[in-house]
């Protein structure tokens, strides 16, 4: 094959026009690639470390996306881009080395996340092109982390300075330094190019618009862990909406949603599996063993437990079920153990012995397998809850909406009075007319003061086709008590209070568009079945927010705020100006140190000090007050950090003891324990026991301890936590 030589000056001048300007029906699939790869490479800087290279054209309805490749003796580099050169994702391979040499546990990444987040924002100031601006999402940072790989980013694209519902992702390598992975979205993705950023109204109009389109219900939810429920406007999910920036109009985006074209394929009926049990015969001439008395116990709790065939009448006493012609096709008992129960109907606390059996029954209707499953007291009978389906059936179903209710009603009054006595219909199926296969379903609420609390709920499903009774569940907590209904803030107090948590700003979104009012552009796309397609528009929704809010208080007016999980921090107030206050930090900021608000650097180092940050460079947290000194020592025991018999929680430990432990959990105290092998250079080496020499010499050579003022190793003076947090410091640095 002939190898192009181009000469560049030549070809830069090409560029200049041909990237203002899509590709003349003229050029060649070999002129186009040489063009985008020329700016490519211009973009990312590649220079001609690749030996191998190809890149393959990929026309798509909305335009051509390139694939370059690039391969090299020790890397290799994917990139798509554009027709224009544009660089939509980058994929770089590099061969790792190997860096473990002698490196054993703990250590500290190559760069810092706040590092890694300024090389991807180089990176990406490289590959946006004119009008685009990057906003990093802080949602997306992870955080410090020891043994970190790399550092994830993410954020919006910006064009014209507006946010978009663009988005991008980069990877940092932190053995490389170098972004070895990005993606971003593209406003190729969309139809009609970009309008400008024009406006002919404002964010406040914009506002009081999207204000009413929300809906709220007012009911009761349970005031964090407590048993006490308090009165809340609770957002009700809607149709999306937002304001056309040209217009001024509130436009309804569910709705023309519903118009975009939709290539779904019709799913296949599923397959119903019989299970069948396979018998096994056991011969044995051995005799049987005596039971323990924890066996005995266990086999204790199934005594008096109804038969199979006893449980089997007891449903089908319940007419409203209507099972017959249904085959018991299986029981299954289990046994609630008392530590895990936590309550039991009416409050009564836990019981000794709860078990419950869950009977399976099976119909063939027409070769498809009607399915119903009934959990009931295994002692009893009693029925606790049910579910099933009927094979599909497209014919309409002769029970109505109505009849259904009151059967389902009639049932839940007969199995729980009190507790549905307390309720009132919450949500029902909506469609008038349910197919034979389908069910009408009903969820009754607790209501209280008028208004409903959703988290004690009965369900009942009721079958479209003969009204039998379905499925059935219960979940209710009698001990919820309840606050007043007096003193409540409005609706409309509540609607502002919500929109004004969400920033209002001129924006570009997706909306669908009907394709045939685009003009010749999009052609392909209409003679390949669209009809709408999303394209950019300048207007205003409501924005996001850092927090998650789950409602607006009745009484008070205020959004109720949600906390999500967020992990312990290590924050000290009192190592500022302290000689360990640059060790301290740094492993705080990992994660790793103690769990208090102040390290006390100066104070002896306890056992269980010692113990918990040693442990803690493992990711295991240990929170005095929260946590429990026993997991942690089983922990430490597994780690191999010291024995059960050796555990002294308050114990002081000396240097000596200080450097032994954290050597031998790092694997060298078998080498550490060889007898006349060692020599040192602390001032007092001649003064230090044999037992700690091999230590000694050890802690020394790698860098982790240099001796006090003196020069001493000084093995039994009491160490000091700074001691401790330095030494594992020195080590992660190394």
């Amino acid at each position: 094959m002939k190898l192009k030589r181009i000469v560049t000056s030549a070809l830069a001048l090409t560029l200049g026009f041909t990237l203002a300007s899509p590709a003349l029906a003229a050029e060649t699939a070999d002129q186009r690639l040489t063009k985008v790869t020329q700016q490519v490479k211009a973009t990312l800087g590649i220079g001609d470390e690749y030996t191998e290279f190809f890149g393959e054209p990929n026309e798509t309805l909305l335009g051509t996306k390139w694939s370059l490749n690039w391969t090299g003796e020790d890397k290799s580099l994917s990139v798509s881009a554009t027709e224009a050169g544009k660089v939509l994702s980058m994929n770089l391979g590099v061969a790792t080395p190997d860096t473990r040499e002698d490196k054993y546990g703990p250590a500290f990444p190559a760069m810092t996340q706040a590092q890694a987040k300024e090389k991807a924002k180089a990176f990406l100031s490289k590959v946006l092109t004119e009008g685009e601006s990057a906003v990093f999402d802080d949602s997306w940072d992870s955080g410090e982390r020891l043994g970190a790989t790399q550092y994830g980013f993410g954020g919006t694209i910006y064009l014209n300075g507006l946010p978009t519902p663009m988005s991008f992702r980069a990877w940092v390598s932190v053995a490389q330094g170098d972004v070895t992975s990005f993606w971003r979205d593209d406003e190729s993705q969309y139809v009609g190019g970009i309008p400008a950023p024009d406006s002919t109204t404002t964010a406040d109009a914009a506002r009081a618009l999207l204000r009413d389109t929300l809906d709220f219900e007012l009911i009761y939810v349970q005031d964090g862990a407590g048993d006490k429920a308090v009165l809340r406007y609770v957002p009700k999910s809607g149709d999306d909406y937002y304001v056309d920036a040209r217009t001024g109009k509130l436009v309804d985006l569910t709705e023309l949603r519903k118009g975009m074209l939709e290539n779904a394929s019709g799913g296949a009926a599923a397959a119903d599996k019989a299970e069948e049990e396979n018998g096994v015969r056991f011969e044995s001439a051995v005799a049987a063993p005596e039971l323990s008395t924890a066996e005995l116990e266990g086999i204790a709790k199934l005594e008096g437990v109804l038969t199979k065939e006893e449980l089997d009448a007891k449903v089908r006493a319940w007419s409203a079920l209507k099972l017959s012609g249904f085959e018991l096709s299986g029981v299954s008992y289990s046994v609630a153990d008392k530590k895990a129960l936590t309550a039991v109907e009416n409050g009564e606390g836990p019981q000794e012995n709860t078990v419950t059996a869950r009977l399976s029954y099976n119909k063939l209707v027409d070769k498809s397998v009607s399915r119903r499953t009934v959990v009931v007291d295994a002692f009893t009978g009693e029925l606790q809850s049910m579910s099933g389906y009927n094979p599909y059936d497209e014919t309409d179903g002769k029970t109505s909406k109505a009849a259904a209710q009151q059967k389902g009603e009639d049932v839940l009054k007969t199995l729980w009075p009190e507790q549905f006595g307390k309720c009132a219909l919450y949500t029902s199926t909506d469609a008038e007319e349910r197919k034979a296969s389908e069910a009408w379903v009903f969820t009754f609420a607790q209501k209280v003061n008028g208004y409903f609390f959703p988290s004690n709920t009965i369900t009942v499903r009721v079958s479209a086709d003969d009204g039998a009774i379905m499925g059935f569940s219960k979940g209710f907590d009698d001990t919820v008590t309840f606050d007043s209904a007096d003193g409540l803030i409005t609706l409309d107090a509540a609607k502002t209070a919500w929109v004004n948590l969400y920033p209002v700003e001129l924006s570009y979104i997706a909306v669908p568009v009907r394709l045939d009012l685009m003009g010749a552009d999009v052609r392909p796309l209409i003679h390949a079945g669209y009809t709408y397609y999303n394209a950019l528009k300048p207007g205003y929704e409501l924005g996001q927010t850092d927090t998650w809010y789950s409602g607006v208080d009745a009484k008070t007016g205020e959004p109720v705020q949600e906390k999500g999980y967020e992990p312990e921090k290590i924050a000290y107030t009192d190592i500022d100006g302290h000689w360990a206050q640059a060790a301290l930090a740094e492993l705080a900021l990992y994660g790793v140190g103690w769990y208090e608000e102040k390290a006390q650097p100066n104070a002896p180092l306890t056992q269980i000090a010692y113990v918990a940050l040693l442990c803690s460079a493992d990711g295991y947290r240990y929170i005095p007050g929260e946590s429990s000194a026993d997991d942690l020592y089983d922990y430490a025991v597994r780690r191999g950090l010291l024995t059960k018999e050796q555990r002294q929680d308050d114990k002081a430990l000396t240097r000596g003891e200080m450097v032994q432990m954290m050597l031998d959990s790092l694997g060298y105290g078998s080498v550490a324990g060889l007898k006349g092998i060692f020599r040192c250079d602390f001032t007092d080496a001649a003064e230090i026991p044999a037992d700690f020499m091999g230590y000694a010499a050890l802690a020394q050579g790698l860098g982790l301890v240099k001796g006090d003022a003196a020069g001493n190793f000084a093995a039994g003076r009491t160490s000091t936590r700074a001691e401790a947090a330095t030494m594992l410091w020195q080590y992660m640095k190394r």
